[in-house]
């Protein structure tokens, strides 16, 4: 891997983000509702490897609204480092349904999520959703339970 780190850090930045729209971004999501709170969990690995993490703590939300909660956050950020390829992998067997359109989404503000997530898809080239286990989304669950138990 090149070393740019006698780049300014706008310079280094701006190198990262031209060099991730080139590859797939890999996008892995976990919302937690508890006891102590709500959190969202993002992490983007980027082609060249680095590893991007946000936590969001939120307001009161269904485990359901926080799944696709932060898929739309983690979306957002994935358009703004200028991603046009990504693979998501969510431990939200539900989600990852409702978006290909395999279950049928009874509840209309549930439907407004679906909708939210698919339009954000558009705006990609290429993508994809996989289910992966819990025990593969480790690290996204482990700092959403931390983001839900900050202040």
């Amino acid at each position: 891997m090149a070393d740019f780190s006698h780049m300014p850090l706008a310079a280094r930045e701006a190198v990262l983000v031209s060099k991730t729209t080139s590859g797939i971004l890999t996008l892995f999501t976990d919302g937690a509702s508890n006891v102590k709170g709500y959190g969202l969990k993002v992490v983007l690995v980027t082609p060249l490897g680095e590893t991007l993490r946000q936590i969001i703590k939120t307001i009161l939300l269904t485990n359901n609204e926080a799944e696709y909660e932060v898929l739309v956050a983690g979306l957002k950020l994935a358009r703004g480092l200028g991603s046009e390829v990504i693979e998501i992998k969510c431990d939200s067997q539900l989600v990852v349904n409702k978006v290909y359109g395999i279950f049928d989404t009874k509840e209309e503000h549930m439907q407004q999520y679906v909708n939210k997530v698919q339009a954000l898809l558009a705006r990609f080239k290429e993508w994809s959703i996989i289910p992966i286990p819990r025990e593969e989304n480790m690290e996204a669950n482990a700092l959403a339970n931390l983001g839900s138990s900050m202040r």
